[in-house]
C-alpha cells in the first residue's frame, strides 16, 4: 500500500522496521537517503533495541523507539489502531514507513481504516529467489533514486563523544574476528579462525575477538584449539552493547566474521571488511561498505583458511585512522 499526502508540511518520518541486527543496519544508507529527500522532516525509528543507540549516534534518526514496546503490537490489533491508542499517533507522521512481514493485511488495513493515509507497507526482505540486493529492494519499495554503488562507497563514523568512552584495548590496532552468527550453518569452523588467530599472532598483530548472545558454542570451540597466546596479543569481548562494540570495531586493523549482524557494522563503519558467505547469497545480503570483501564457499567449511588471510593481508595494509577515536 502507498499513497501520499502532498499538501501538508514536512513533519515525522516514522520507520517501522523489526528485525536482527543485520537486517536493522542494511536499512541504514535507505533512511539516509530518505532524510535527504526531506530534509526539513525528522526521522523516528521504530526497530530492534540493541541497535537504536548507533541508529542515533551514526546520525541515521532523530529519534527511536523500541518495537519490542507492547503499544506496537497495535499494528495488528483485530480491532483497529484507535482501539489500542495508536491511531492518533500515526496520523501526526508525515509518512509511516512499515517494513514488516504482513501476510494477511492486516496493518494494511488497520492503517488505512485509522485514516493513516502517507503510509508503505512492505515485507522487510526481497522476495525469494531475487538477487537484488536487501537495501536496493528496501529503496524501492519508497520509490527512492537510489545508487547502491553510491551507498557502498559511504561510510557512517562513531563520533569521538563515544571513543572517549570506550577505551581502546590495545596499543594498536587490532584484527577483530567474531566467528559466529545467527545460524551454525553460516560459520566458518571453529579450526579455520584458529588458524587466522595464529596467522594474526606470527605477524605480531593483537587479535580481538566478539561473541553475542547466539555465539557462546562458536566462542568456546574457538577457544578450546587455540594454543596459549603470547602476551596481551588476544582479547575476548562478549555480550557487550552494541554500541561498545562498534566503537572496538571502527579501531580494527581488519574485521573478519560471517554473514552476520557485525559483519554488516564493520562495513558500515568503513573498516576492511572480509565476510564469509555459505548457504546465504552475498549478491542479496552482503555488507556495505567501502573496504568489504566477501567470500562464498558452499560447502562454507571448505573455504580455505589461505584464501581468506590473503584478503585480511590486502585489505589490512592501510591503518585505521580512527585507532585513538
Amino acid at each position: 500500500m502507498s499513497m501520499s499526502r502532498a499538501d501538508e508540511q514536512p513533519g515525522e518520518l516514522l520507520v517501522i522496521r523489526p528485525g536482527a541486527i543485520g537486517d536493522t543496519l542494511l536499512t541504514f544508507p535507505v533512511l539516509s537517503a530518505l532524510r535527504a529527500a526531506s530534509p526539513s522532516a525528522s526521522l523516528t525509528l521504530v526497530g530492534n533495541a540493541r541497535v537504536l543507540p548507533l541508529a542515533r549516534w551514526l546520525g541515521v534518526a532523530d529519534a527511536v523507539e523500541d518495537y519490542a514496546d507492547l503499544g506496537w503490537s497495535a499494528l495488528f490489533a483485530a480491532g483497529g489502531l484507535d482501539q489500542a491508542g495508536l491511531g492518533a499517533r500515526l496520523r501526526r507522521a508525515e509518512r509511516v514507513v512499515c517494513w514488516l512481514a504482513d501476510p494477511e493485511g492486516l496493518v494494511e488495513r488497520n492503517l488505512r481504516e485509522a485514516g493513516v493515509s502517507a503510509a508503505t507497507v512492505r515485507p522487510g526482505r526481497p522476495p525469494a529467489g531475487t538477487h537484488l540486493h536487501a537495501t536496493s529492494y528496501l529503496a524501492q519499495t519508497l520509490g527512492l533514486a537510489f545508487d547502491l554503488a553510491k551507498a557502498e562507497s559511504c561510510r557512517y563514523r562513531l563520533p569521538s563523544a563515544v571513543l572517549e568512552q570506550e577505551p581502546p584495548l590495545f596499543s594498536e590496532a587490532p584484527l577483530v574476528i567474531h566467528p559466529g552468527s545467527g545460524s551454525a550453518a553460516k560459520c566458518w569452523p571453529a579450526s579455520h579462525f584458529a588458524a587466522v588467530v595464529r596467522w594474526a599472532w606470527a605477524r605480531d598483530w593483537p587479535v580481538l575477538v566478539l561473541a553475542g548472545p547466539a555465539d557462546h558454542e562458536q566462542l568456546a570451540a574457538l577457544v578450546r584449539v587455540l594454543p596459549t597466546p603470547p602476551p596481551d596479543r588476544i582479547k575476548v569481548l562478549i555480550d557487550l552493547p552494541l554500541l561498545r562494540v562498534a566503537a572496538q570495531i571502527q579501531r580494527a586493523r581488519c574485521y573478519l566474521g560471517n554473514d552476520s549482524g557485525l559483519s554488516h557494522l564493520a562495513g558500515l563503519l568503513g573498516v576492511p571488511t572480509v565476510a564469509l558467505f555459505g548457504p546465504t547469497d552475498p549478491a542479496v545480503w552482503r555488507p556495505l561498505g567501502p573496504a568489504v570483501v566477501t567470500v562464498r564457499s558452499q560447502p562454507l567449511d571448505q573455504l580455505a583458511v589461505e584464501v581468506v588471510v590473503q584478503h585480511i593481508e590486502q585489505l589490512a595494509r592501510t591503518p585505521t585512522e580512527d585507532f585513538w577515536g
